[in-house]
């Protein structure tokens, strides 16, 4: 961190140090359903990056002595990877750049949770949903598995039979060709999932406890377990209750992670001129990008029509 006469807020571009940046993104990876299921892509650049990617099955040709040989190959499909700009904004009271160094580590550390908080949800309300995360409202987003239901996103309604649905999650996959690497689950719905039994009254998904806290696997899925699946602390309404797919379908990644600043002047966030309410604020910025191979074929959305 920057450090002017003992101060390390005395600067208008604030860098985190080290051990905290890298412990906003571990925290990320860790409480982000999406980003937990799917290996973040290294080489997303800002803008947009295309990949080429073969849907088909490869298949090798016998050849005959000196017979003539096939084209065995297929045309690969062009899949775009779009970045979408993400930022938080915390005020303060000016006070805080006269505090000791202690007090000011504090509340770095305390946005560095916070930046976490929020930028490992909008992973998800992005992708799931296709929402603003401040707002939760829609616009603004190409391709999110929500809005290519009607495409080839598979959809499965809730019903009273929660083993049911799991089963038929697990079916629209396999039928469309792929194999199930993960769940996403609602934790209303992880915890009606934890109380299927058998007859003899045994749980058929123990792995779920009381509910799914801390859960990783889920009958040979990694699983994870946030209520950025149905958005409802957001107050969406889409029902989603559960995402199943194949994961290696899904290409996420960071285009640019800009250095956490302290602004001084101004009204950066519509919230009045820092000088006037005698305030100091701190802007954190990320550029995220993601990409669904094949349209989404690889993944099915237990719904609930009532929510």
């Amino acid at each position: 961190m920057s450090r002017v006469d003992g101060q390390i807020l005395k600067t208008t571009n604030l860098s985190l140090a080290n051990h905290t940046a890298s412990g906003i993104w571990k925290k990320n990876i860790r409480s982000g359903v999406l980003a937990r299921l799917a290996p973040q892509l290294p080489d997303l650049k800002t803008g947009q990056t295309d990949m080429f990617t073969f849907t088909g099955t490869p298949k090798m040709e016998l050849v005959g002595e000196s017979a003539e040989k096939s084209n065995t190959g297929q045309k690969p499909t062009k899949v775009v990877a779009r970045t979408y700009k993400l930022q938080y904004t915390h005020r303060e009271s000016q006070e805080v750049m006269w505090a000791d160094e202690e007090y000011q580590i504090g509340l770095m550390q305390m946005i560095a949770e916070n930046v976490a908080a929020a930028s490992s949800r909008a992973l998800d309300l992005l992708a799931i949903h296709g929402v603003n995360p401040l707002t939760g409202n829609t616009g603004g987003v190409t391709d999110y598995l929500v809005g290519m239901s009607g495409n080839k996103v598979h959809i499965v309604n809730q019903t009273s039979n929660a083993d049911t649905d799991m089963k038929a999650l697990a079916s629209q996959i396999n039928n469309a060709g792929y194999v199930a690497s993960g769940l996403g689950l609602d934790p209303t719905y992880a915890s009606v999932l934890s109380e299927v039994e058998n007859g003899a009254g045994v749980q058929k998904y123990p792995e779920l406890g009381f509910g799914g806290f801390n859960t990783e696997n889920v009958r040979g899925l990694t699983a994870a377990v946030s209520n950025t699946v149905s958005g409802s602390a957001e107050g969406l309404t889409t029902g989603v209750k559960a995402v199943m797919g194949d994961f290696s379908s899904f290409k996420w990644g960071i285009a640019r992670n800009i250095p956490l600043s302290t602004i001084l002047y101004g009204d950066p966030d519509g919230n009045g001129d820092l000088q006037r309410h005698n305030e100091v604020a701190f802007r954190a910025e990320i550029v995220i990008g993601f990409a669904f191979l094949d349209s989404g074929d690889g993944f099915s959305l237990l719904q609930n029509n009532a929510s």
